[in-house]
């Protein structure tokens, strides 16, 4: 796996902004719908800074569903991110066992599945 080119994002995020819908839409909006829609985007946008940050210092963000607790626990607070409810451990790639490599990259074949779904 080539952790170099690997991402957490979905591509085209930033063709979904939803912050011009309420400028369109100020009337007929559905506010919890459009909510979610922001939600949804800021958490990408967070993401994105925090997994550009991450690989200039060398790291990777990996999902804390790719990592065992008890690893998650010896890791603590120093590398630890948490954006909205999601959390994520910054790990040099050479950490990694083979576990939370085969984890990671199902986790990015199901992101990539949402990605053409929705």
């Amino acid at each position: 796996m080539n952790f170099a080119e690997f991402t957490l994002v979905p591509k085209d995020y930033r063709k979904k902004d939803p912050r011009s819908l309420l400028y369109y839409y100020p009337t007929s909006i559905n506010v919890v719908a459009y909510a979610k829609k922001i939600q949804k985007f800021s958490f990408y946008q967070t993401l994105e800074v925090a997994e550009e940050l991450a690989k200039k210092q060398g790291f990777i963000l990996l999902p804390y569903a790719c990592i065992h607790w008890q690893r998650a626990k010896n890791y603590g607070l120093d590398r630890k991110i948490k954006i909205g409810r999601n959390s994520f451990f910054l790990m040099k790639p050479h950490e990694l066992t083979k576990t939370e490599e085969l984890k990671l990259e199902r986790y990015l074949e199901e992101l990539h599945q949402e990605e053409y779904i929705s």
